[in-house]
């Protein structure tokens, strides 16, 4: 598809694309709806902008998403895509490739993570997709750095390490202690609410930083892309809002690099829709595992965590939901029962009737009666 008119489409001086139409919807509608949208001061796009978007049609989507592609591509001497292999990786990278092709640039490097805790059918689909997408030497496997002493650094080293598992929500800053007012201790908190957890940095972008850091000033990489979606967590839909699709990130690289997230306004459904069309084949993971995203196989960050191992068939999950229990019991016994409540529930809910056979059941509650605390 290279049929893209370009005064459809209008970028601004800081690479951001706004949806004319959509501003003239806004202004139709009455004042108060107008003041509601406008609260948050720090917006670049108004909430019904995003909403607005969300609702265009597959083809406007996609032939949107293309400019914005191409655009970046055009402007942005070396470029790559940030991908997991999960579905909206991959569209990006689709969409990417066929964009460079469009303008007839260089097709970007593909950065995919190897945190050494990925189900064996990622990694064949890795080779399936890179060999279809004829990408094979385009893909860049980084794997986690050693540590100090030279051991190799896992999911669980960091764990140890820290004294904590991953986890997206206030977590224990190792076996440090703060004195109450009565006089008593109680485990230190760390401030990373809502913050990357440590074992993503260390396992995946301290290796991307350590090859940024490398190269020198002419080579350097200065636009990546990144599939990430509004849809997907209320944090993604904030954070188009406030930046629109394309910002600087000034943290976590050792240099300015810009970021784009052109399947911001792109529903699930769109996902689906785009590999129909393309017969693009599906992430066997998906399937063999009952998962639904990408990332660390045994990751207890994302909330449900203990459900999705419960409900994956293969006796992976469970072997390293038990393992996920075993640590906590150790390092956050608080957060341990937490766990222990969330699949009491899910286990009693109707649904789990459906989702679970009666081998995974049993093992759940073999599970719940070792470590849960009546």
């Amino acid at each position: 598809m290279n049929d893209i008119n370009e005064e459809e489409f209008e970028l601004d001086g800081d690479m951001r694309m706004f949806d004319k139409k959509a501003r003239d919807e806004f202004n139709k509608l009455s004042e108060e709806k107008k003041e509601k949208s406008l609260k948050a001061k720090s917006f670049i796009l108004y909430p019904f902008e995003l909403f607005y978007n969300q609702k265009k049609t597959f083809e406007d989507k996609e032939k949107e998403s293309m400019f914005l592609i191409e655009e970046h591509l055009k402007k942005y001497k070396r470029c790559f895509v940030a991908t997991s292999f999960g579905m909206d990786s991959v569209v990006m990278m689709h969409l990417v490739i066929r964009a460079s092709k469009n303008i007839g640039c260089e097709i970007p490097d593909m950065f995919i993570h190897d945190t050494l805790n990925t189900f064996k059918e990622e990694k064949a689909y890795w080779g399936v997709i890179s060999k279809l997408f004829n990408i094979e030497n385009k893909v860049k496997k980084f794997k986690p750095l050693k540590d100090e002493t030279g051991k190799q650094q896992t999911v669980w080293t960091v764990a140890e390490k820290f004294g904590h598992l991953p986890n997206f929500r206030f977590a224990a800053e190792g076996n440090k202690w703060k004195k109450m007012k009565g006089g008593g201790l109680k485990k230190a908190k760390s401030a990373n609410r809502g913050a990357t957890p440590k074992c993503c940095h260390i396992l995946k972008k301290d290796s991307t930083k350590k090859l940024l850091k490398s190269l020198p000033e002419n080579e350097r990489y200065d636009c990546h892309f990144v599939g990430t979606r509004a849809e997907e967590s209320r944090i993604r839909a904030m954070s188009v809002l406030q930046r629109c699709r394309s910002y600087i990130i000034k943290t976590l690289f050792p240099y300015h690099i810009r970021t784009v997230t052109p399947l911001s306004y792109w529903m699930k459904a769109d996902i689906y829709e785009y590999y129909e069309r393309y017969n693009i084949p599906k992430n066997p993971a998906y399937a063999a595992h009952n998962m639904d995203r990408m990332g660390c196989a045994s990751c207890p960050a994302h909330k449900y965590w203990e459900i999705r191992l419960l409900k994956d068939p293969t006796n992976e999950g469970f072997g390293m939901l038990k393992q996920n229990f075993g640590i906590l019991k150790k390092t956050e016994p608080e957060r341990l029962q937490e766990s222990c409540r969330t699949l009491r529930r899910y286990m009693k809910k109707d649904i789990s009737k459906e989702d679970l056979t009666e081998q995974m059941r049993e093992r759940g509650e073999l599970l719940l009666k070792e470590y849960e605390v009546d």
